[in-house]
């Protein structure tokens, strides 16, 4: 009975029917039984190009609460989109399981990247503790996938064009000397 619980006891684990949950004053938290789930539109990408990456809770009680990290840096959440919680048809034990979604709308440009290199991406999931702020989490799962930035070559404007030299080696002008005189000396020849 959740009465016959010591007030100072904040938290106590307990298994039952191979799910863990929390009694945290008088709130039942039911765990994730798994990572969040991120899916990446794109694995490579350019660094002028925008990522975009969708992530999804697994079912718990309370719905989590997403967060996305790039490069372990918190990402501001004006370039997330929250879709809000939905409601599982899993309930434990009366109470109803949700899932959060939330999606990533992030411009590489942002970051100093540099050409050939990866961008790890990160989404936190987690429960707040509700014994008191900072505190810490009833449940806290993440996951993290890598993204690689590839350089991409300009298009050429023009076709290549071999630069040659204004003087001629040495050799070649004294062949092409030779030739004239050659060809001087001929038509001397058949004009006389």
């Amino acid at each position: 009975m959740m009465t016959a619980i010591d007030p100072h006891d904040i938290q106590f684990k307990k298994k039952h029917i191979n799910t863990q949950y929390l009694i945290n004053r008088n709130e039942i938290v039911f765990r994730q039984k798994f990572r969040p789930k991120i899916k990446i539109k794109h694995k490579k990408l350019s660094s002028s190009d925008q990522l975009e990456a969708t992530c999804q809770s697994a079912p718990a009680h309370p719905a989590p609460h997403l967060t996305w990290f790039i490069n372990n840096n918190k990402v501001d959440e004006s370039l997330t989109t929250p879709y809000g919680t939905m409601k599982v048809h899993r309930h434990h034990h009366g109470i109803p399981l949700s899932m959060t979604n939330t999606s990533l709308h992030f411009p590489l440009t942002t970051l100093q990247l540099f050409p050939n290199r990866t961008v790890e991406i990160t989404c936190l999931s987690t429960i707040p503790s509700y014994a008191s702020m900072g505190e810490g989490f009833a449940d806290i799962q993440n996951s993290t996938v890598t993204v690689n930035v590839v350089r991409i070559e300009p298009a050429p404007t023009q076709l290549p064009v071999k630069i040659v030299s204004s003087q001629l080696n040495l050799s070649a002008r004294c062949h092409v000397e030779r030739l004239l005189v050659i060809l001087a000396i001929f038509l001397c020849h058949i004009y006389n």
